[in-house]
């Protein structure tokens, strides 16, 4: 009869979540893991397959707690102001000290030899976040935050950029401050510019 598990597994997959976030998929190693988890070689790989496979379990658990938190932080929003909620979140993670900072899923993509489920993810997780953008600002032309002919494509492709010029910031040092009145400014200009252009009311 098998041993039952003497460890708690979301938690050994946080801290394998948070070395390969902090070193990278290539530079982690099977000794960075072990030692982060506190498992021993044999219980990480009866539990979790090799690196390999404890990468993809961690970078899902990464992207489905990212998708539940954004939805936790913008419910019973008006659309302006989860998208708001959804940045500043953002900024707040990013000053988690118990973390690394940036976004897991970007930077795993972009440094390095990365599994190609790394890439797969990073591109079905841009488009529900876009289709996510998307709705919200529809919302809000349906709300009166956006005129009729504001360009959703346009302005969802600017606020993916925004957030990861975001992120990459956030790692690069620069203030929670400065982040969010940045993320406030981004906001204000681009519903100020499309309010600009909606048409005059009859009899004006």
């Amino acid at each position: 009869m098998a041993r039952p598990r003497e460890f708690d597994e979301t938690d050994v997959l946080d801290r394998a979540l948070n070395a390969f976030w902090a070193r990278g998929y290539d530079a982690t190693s099977i000794e960075d893991l072990v030692e982060a988890t506190g498992l021993g070689r044999a219980s990480l790989y009866g539990a979790f397959g090799d690196k390999e496979q404890l990468f993809q379990r961690a970078l899902a658990r990464y992207v489905e707690y990212s998708r539940v938190e954004r939805n936790r932080v913008t419910q019973d929003l008006s659309a302006r102001h989860a998208l708001e909620a959804f940045l500043n979140s953002l900024i707040v993670a990013a000053a988690d000290k118990r973390k690394p900072s940036g976004c897991f899923l970007q930077l795993s993509a972009t440094a390095g030899t990365t599994p190609p489920l790394v890439q797969e993810a990073f591109r079905a997780t841009n488009r529900e976040m876009n289709g996510w953008f998307t709705e919200n600002l529809r919302q809000a032309q349906e709300q009166g935050e956006l005129s009729p002919d504001a360009d959703l494509a346009a302005l969802t492709t600017f606020i993916g950029v925004f957030m990861s010029g975001l992120t990459a910031s956030a790692k690069a040092g620069v203030s929670s401050k400065a982040l969010t009145m940045a993320a406030r400014e981004a906001i204000d200009l681009m519903f100020k510019e499309s309010q600009s252009r909606k048409p005059p009311k009859p009899g004006k």
